[in-house]
């Protein structure tokens, strides 16, 4: 009979506290899901922040690209009569038989 009541006193004293660490258990699970909700967020607000930062970036290139092409190029005249235009005179009309002669002009 002792051995009965104290097995019995054994199992209560288990079931009580594991009903506490059940309790925590949960409340570390619930922290667990909130702290992943919050990185979550925060990985799409970086990611929304690069979206913009590259946008921008790239207006800005190609702004700077299209009018770095309008004051390099030079529009040469090809030997089939067609123009072209390119930063060096070597590779102006390369498909069109190359670019004419410059005309010299007599001192």
């Amino acid at each position: 009979m002792r051995r009965l009541i104290s097995s019995l006193l054994v199992i209560a004293a288990f079931c009580a506290t594991s009903g506490s660490a059940f309790a925590q258990f949960g409340a570390v699970t619930e922290g667990v899901k909130k702290a992943g909700s919050a990185t979550k967020e925060a990985g799409k607000t970086t990611v929304d922040a690069t979206q913009k930062g590259a946008k921008a970036t790239a207006k800005g290139t190609k702004k700077v690209a299209t009018e770095a092409n309008d004051v390099v190029q030079t529009t040469y005249t090809c030997a089939d009569g067609t123009t072209d235009k390119a930063t060096v005179k070597d590779n102006a009309c390369k498909s069109h038989g190359g670019a004419k002669a410059d005309a010299r002009t007599k001192h």
